[in-house]
């Protein structure tokens, strides 16, 4: 858009604008100004220069626009937003004009209060699942004024005929005012915990007070004085006021009113118990917790008579308030929680909590590492708050509770100074990558997996180390080796251990691309695959860990220097839980690949022609973050198309042996579920074990009951397409003459016919992850 110097009769004003405005140099008649103004030195010497701006433009046509010389984006980004109901936040829309006041002295009713509160909890809930404390809590004008209802309001209230006189100030001053305190308090101390940084701002959770008081100096003892002075109140006076009115739902309004109260004191509890360092009041919070859930349940419960019970109050929420703050977002509107969406929101945060304090009693390392693994898979995920808190709970002054402790004595003789150097020296090594990833089982999925990745080098690093360390305990304590087919194999406790880490890592890493929907369904066959490469490496080495662990024969030089006991039963079961589990994952993989090589064979699986790139990039794209490790050993685009080359192999027998790695799966899922949760170290978190392991095996049964079909489906094309090539070929034996058209078919144009054949029924296939977020069922559809 250029300056309108086209036009005749404007083009000197226009021309004359132009360096006015460029040299900020207007004629406005200086007596119109105040002397007041004109003298004083704190105001700001505005002119206004409405009329001159509008003769100036009088005659513009659309598009034509007048500029000052140093015009440019941010400008033209600022000239879009202003008049722009969206954008504009000094924008006085209609909705200001017409709103009604809000009356702070307004004497609310029992119900209005319940309606109040309720709003102002899904306004909390939805501000914990990520929204603006501007767009939420804020919105609430009692907040704004909430350190102002006391009874002096009301006393020398000048205009008394706005207010209902029958209804009790106290419903105001007392009950409102000590659950808007309470709700304060409760989000300012979760602002305090999420100003932590154990989560990522503005990704998963919003701190921004935009310089409004959460009223940090008001005690918190205070505040549960002042619910429990509203609990009395209504005990003694609010309920008789409430029955005396003699409406048929007094008693529902009653037990509304009081549940929420004692919710909001037992959560405040539950947060300050929660915030004192070196979880030192864990066991109290759990009381209090218990206690909140149960309470959440109860109005859960009622929640369908209890939401028709609250009444709105005019002007007590304004949802524009935002766009009298300075925000860094446009002041779009956002949709509250409903009342059974907070309630959900707020008992999976409580769960999650009180699963939090049970961690403090953990039996092993192992054991909390499982618990953190299923805590981050559980859908719904966990909101922020929560994860914070477990973070917190966890890494606590660079300590992941009190694990790193020095080593046992009866694991290690303190007279072998040179030993116990080393091992501590690992421990010192393995602190931050361990702690590290604990962290980041403790941020949402998206995170954990762009973490996963960054931290492979770490744990790579820490093998190599360890494997050094190994070798000079080796040395030190004169450790014999075991005698296998392969040669002498030492044990290598410490590096195994890594490299195990290491591999779960691998594996996690490309399963939650699934969970993330990163993949397409041409991609399928590749990651399958080589999880499946992974999971038999992760397999062999379980088994010669499981094989040195079970090995008794130690030399007596050895005993007395490691002075170590048999092998515990629970070390060999978990070993034994590791290898089902990853058997079972390996036979579910392995039967993905395979049915969808039958399926390309059959001509089902129908993939997108890449343009911009082939296979064998994206190969290289999936797979590049582990071509920097120094095991396990990389596989190439190459090695991926040799080894799913299935030209000798029929769709028929590939469906077959799908089906049978489906069967071993569910065989391996079975024993699983038979195992007690000691024996797999799962002890916080065995109902999410099994409820995957369901899962699993559903996916299992469900991908058997499919190949069943297709098999079926399959032979029935067979059958038919075998009857069209006798008869075509009947009918060239009977053609006189001999031309290029009689030929006998060749193998590829028979093979063509039958993948003709099979696609006539119009059925692709298609990948449901309905059970599992990791493993599909394939059908045909």
């Amino acid at each position: 858009m250029t300056s309108p110097s086209d036009l005749p009769s404007k083009d000197d004003l226009v021309k004359k604008t132009q360096v006015a405005l460029s040299k900020l140099n207007l004629t406005v008649d200086q007596t119109e100004e105040s002397t007041e103004h004109s003298n004083s030195l704190l105001l700001p010497q505005y002119k206004d220069i409405t009329k001159f701006l509008d003769e100036a433009t009088d005659e513009f046509e659309i598009g034509q626009l007048v500029h000052l010389e140093s015009f440019g984006l941010y400008d033209a980004m600022s000239s879009i937003e202003i008049m722009d109901p969206k954008m504009d936040s000094g924008m006085i829309l209609d909705s200001d004009l017409n709103k009604p006041p809000f009356n702070l002295r307004a004497r609310l009713k029992p119900k209005e209060v319940l309606g109040i509160i309720d709003h102002l909890f899904n306004c909390e809930m939805t501000w914990h699942s990520g929204h603006s404390l501007s767009q939420t809590i804020f919105t609430c004008m009692y907040f704004h004024h909430v350190s102002e209802l006391n009874q002096e309001l009301f006393i020398n209230d000048p205009n008394d005929d706005s207010t209902d006189s029958d209804s009790p100030i106290e419903f105001v001053i007392l009950v409102l005012k000590s659950y808007v305190f309470g709700t304060i308090k409760c989000c300012h101390l979760v602002w305090d915990e999420m100003t932590k940084g154990n989560v990522y701002e503005e990704e998963d959770f919003s701190t921004n007070k935009y310089g409004i008081s959460m009223y940090e100096n008001f005690p918190d003892s205070q505040c549960i004085k002042l619910i429990e002075d509203a609990e009395t109140w209504m005990e003694q006076h609010g309920c008789k006021w409430i029955r005396e009115k003699g409406q048929h739902d007094c008693e529902n309004v009653i037990r509304a009113i009081l549940s929420r109260l004692h919710l909001r004191k037992s959560f405040l509890l539950v947060l300050m118990h929660m915030s004192q360092s070196r979880c030192q009041q864990y066991l109290q919070a759990q009381r209090h917790l218990n206690t909140s859930m149960q309470l959440l349940n109860g109005i859960k419960e009622g929640a369908n008579v209890s939401l028709s019970l609250g009444v709105d109050v005019s002007g007590a929420f304004d949802p524009l308030i935002n766009r009298k703050l300075v925000s860094q977002t446009p002041p779009r509107p956002i949709r509250l929680l409903t009342m059974q969406e907070s309630i959900n929101e707020m008992m999976n945060m409580l769960k999650s909590i009180n699963a939090t304090c049970e961690i403090i009693n953990y039996k092993s390392a192992t054991s909390l590492m499982n618990f953190l693994v299923y805590h981050a898979s559980q859908q719904p995920s966990p909101c922020a708050f929560s994860r914070s808190i477990l973070q917190s709970t966890i890494c606590t002054e660079n300590r992941i509770l009190d694990i790193a402790t020095s080593p046992k004595d009866d694991l290690i003789d303190e007279n072998k100074s040179e030993i116990s150097k080393l091992v501590h020296n690992f421990v010192d090594s393995t602190v931050k990558p361990l702690t590290d990833l604990y962290r980041i089982l403790c941020h949402n999925r998206s995170r954990q997996r762009r973490n996963m990745c960054k931290v492979l080098t770490d744990w790579d690093l820490l093998q190599e180390e360890a494997k050094h360390i190994d070798t000079k305990l080796q040395s030190l304590t004169n450790e014999e080796p075991l005698i296998t087919e392969e040669g002498p194999s030492y044990s290598f406790h410490l590096s195994s251990w890594v490299y195990h880490r290491k591999l779960v890592l691998l594996e996690d890493i490309l399963f939650l691309g699934f969970e993330l929907d990163l993949y397409g369904t041409h991609e399928y066959m590749m990651i399958y695959w080589y999880i499946d490469y992974l999971l038999g490496v992760h397999y062999q080495h379980l088994e010669r860990t499981h094989m040195h662990v079970t090995e008794n024969k130690k030399s007596k030089k050895q005993q007395e220097n490691l002075r170590l006991a048999p092998p515990p039963t629970s070390t060999v079961s978990l070993l034994v839980s590791q290898r089902l589990m990853i058997i079972a994952k390996q036979d579910i993989c392995r039967g993905i690949h395979r049915t969808i090589s039958a399926l390309r064979k059959t001509g089902h699986a129908i993939f997108p022609r890449l343009e911009f790139d082939d296979e064998s990039t994206r190969f290289w794209h999936r797979f590049r973050m582990y071509r920097t490790l120094g095991s396990p050993t990389i596989l190439s685009y190459k090695d991926f198309k040799d080894m799913t080359q299935f030209d000798n192999i029929t769709a028929m027998d590939l469906f077959n042996v799908s089906l049978q790695n489906f069967q071993a799966a569910r065989s391996s899922i079975e024993k699983l579920l038979a195992m007690k949760p000691s024996e797999l170290r799962m002890d916080f978190c065995h109902a999410d074990f099994t409820k995957e392991l369901q899962a699993m095996l559903r996916v299992c049964i469900a991908n058997i009951v499919s190949l069943h079909k297709i098999i079926e489906e399959c032979k029935e094309n067979e059958i038919v397409t075998s009857h069209k090539q006798q008869k075509q070929k009947q009918r060239q034996k009977n053609k006189k003459s001999l031309t290029s058209s009689s030929v006998t078919p060749s193998s590829s144009s028979i093979q063509t016919q039958k993948l003709t054949s099979l696609r006539k029924d119009n059925k692709v296939a298609n990948f449901e992850f309905k059970y599992h977020p990791w493993y599909p069922v394939i059908t045909l559809k």
